[in-house]
């Protein structure tokens, strides 16, 4: 588990280390999940570990919304009339990253099953 948890770091690192070099406006843990997805279109695999980081990462999904959801409400009357823009703007991009989360969901699922014909 750890090998797979430290393949994954080092892609984050790695994207990292291009973001701040090339100086782009792009964070550099997507480009991190750009060159693991990169390496997995030409065949890479993580392994059983990194496997078993992923699906425990993704299982727990939920759980990195908490901390934006309750600071947000802890700094709502610090942020007075851009509140609602603050609130909105969460509710937003959590809807968007709901139906992108199911569609993507919905697309490997079909794919698995087709495959496994």
């Amino acid at each position: 588990m750890i090998e797979g948890f430290a393949a994954l770091l080092l892609f984050q690192l790695a994207g990292e280390a291009i973001a701040h070099l090339a100086h782009w406006p792009v964070p550099g843990p997507i480009v991190g999940l750009l060159l693991l997805l990169a390496w997995s279109s030409l065949g890479g695999k993580l392994g059983q570990s990194g496997e078993g980081v992923a699906r425990g990462l993704l299982a727990n999904l939920g759980l990195m919304f908490v901390p934006v959801a309750s600071g947000i409400l802890y700094q709502l009357r610090s942020l007075g009339p851009a509140a609602w823009h603050v609130v909105w703007v969460v509710v937003a991009t959590t809807v968007v990253t709901l139906v992108a989360t199911a569609a993507t969901f919905t697309l490997l699922s079909r794919r698995a099953e087709e495959e496994a014909k």
